[in-house]
């Protein structure tokens, strides 16, 4: 079996190879306006992506053009904000000082910018009401904005207008730095889980139809978060292990999250998002190739339920030597579900309604 997989998952990463190459060379052609190509099927959502933004490319980037082809027509598209007060160290990413008072603010602003000229030069419509998510279920790409880590408020729930304003409508609340919001996987917990600050910005996202997302933060966190909200809400990217991890556990056991937690998350609606680490070495760590991210969607299905699943890559945030590289490699993944004879209604939620079932809800709820 080992060789029979090895042979298979060779002729695959050089058919994945071509069709990015491929992908590569067209993503400079000239195309007029109006003459896209439609969006192949079926549709794909990823919750957690930095598609685009920390990686050169020789050939440069047609995002539109990229999602077309891959049938990836709505992706969350995340804005880090503590980049500048972080590195990386034996046991993954952790903070290495402390940001002066508006230092998160004013440095989230000069990212986000570059996000959105980014957006304009590819010409790209952004998600902001229902109706736009209605448009990429229908085949047409669009670009969910979403944080990183709600860092940036400095412990200000009335910031949540301002970002929503932005066109932000999904926000993680903690990543790798200290928070007033809660705590974090990656550092010595210092809050009990929840803030009361922190059960305000929820509030505040609900009040405006943003998207909660509790990646990041400890098992205690995520049982505040739901217990301070009735929203669905989700973990948009990490992978489910029994029994999650510690704080100083390595990054990839730190950052899984409980099943127990997934349950629970599952039961409020909301959905779980599996990310695209590679781990060597670790036989208890399921994620290996195309094949065995397609088998870990179905173990998550089993675990809480295909309504709950989705995919979380984190594309390009997921580190060296990633299981998928672009949307072509997700492309695969999706192509191997279909492969595996799950009803239409089940297939359709996991590659993209579940995601965006939870997305217009939000939006929904606000305009309640």
């Amino acid at each position: 079996m080992q060789g029979k997989d090895s042979m298979a998952d060779a002729r695959m990463n050089r058919r994945r190879f071509g069709a990015w190459a491929a992908s590569a060379l067209a993503a400079g052609a000239w195309h007029p306006a109006g003459a896209q190509a439609p969006a192949r099927k079926p549709f794909i959502a990823d919750m957690h992506s930095h598609y685009g933004m920390f990686l050169p490319r020789l050939f440069g980037l047609d995002l539109d053009r990229h999602m077309r082809e891959t049938g990836t027509t709505l992706l969350a598209w995340s804005v880090t904000d503590d980049h500048r007060w972080i590195g990386v160290g034996p046991m993954g990413w952790r903070q290495t000082r402390e940001p002066a008072p508006g230092e998160l603010w004013a440095s989230f602003q000069q990212r986000l910018a570059g996000y959105e000229a980014k957006l304009a030069e590819w010409k790209m419509v952004k998600a902001l009401v229902p109706a736009d998510v209605d448009e990429a279920l229908a085949g047409q790409p669009r670009v969910l904005l979403a944080t990183e880590a709600a860092n940036f408020l400095e412990g200000q729930p009335e910031r949540v207008a301002q970002a929503h304003a932005w066109g932000i409508r999904h926000m993680q609340l903690v990543h790798f730095i200290g928070n007033p919001l809660g705590d974090l996987q990656t550092a010595e917990p210092r809050h009990g889980g929840l803030t009361a600050v922190g059960a305000k910005v929820i509030a505040q996202c609900a009040r405006h139809g943003i998207v909660v997302d509790l990646a990041h933060g400890t098992a205690a966190f995520v049982d505040g978060a739901l217990d301070a909200s009735d929203a669905a809400m989700v973990w948009s990217h990490s992978w489910i292990s029994p029994r999650g991890g510690g704080w100083q556990e390595p990054g990839y056991v730190a950052r899984s999250l409980p099943a127990p937690s997934a349950r629970k998350i599952a039961a409020r609606g909301g959905a779980v998002g599996l990310w695209s680490v590679r781990v060597n070495r670790d036989p208890a760590y399921p994620v290996h190739s195309i094949r065995t991210y397609a088998d870990e969607i179905m173990r998550m299905c089993d675990l809480v339920g295909p309504a709950h699943v989705a995919f979380g890559t984190d594309m390009e945030g997921a580190g060296p030597g990633p299981i998928l590289s672009n949307y072509v490699d997700l492309r695969d993944v999706a192509d191997n579900l279909v492969k595996r004879g799950l009803p239409e209604a089940t297939l359709e939620g996991i590659l993209i309604g579940n995601y965006a079932r939870i997305v217009k809800q939000a939006m929904n709820g606000a305009a309640r």
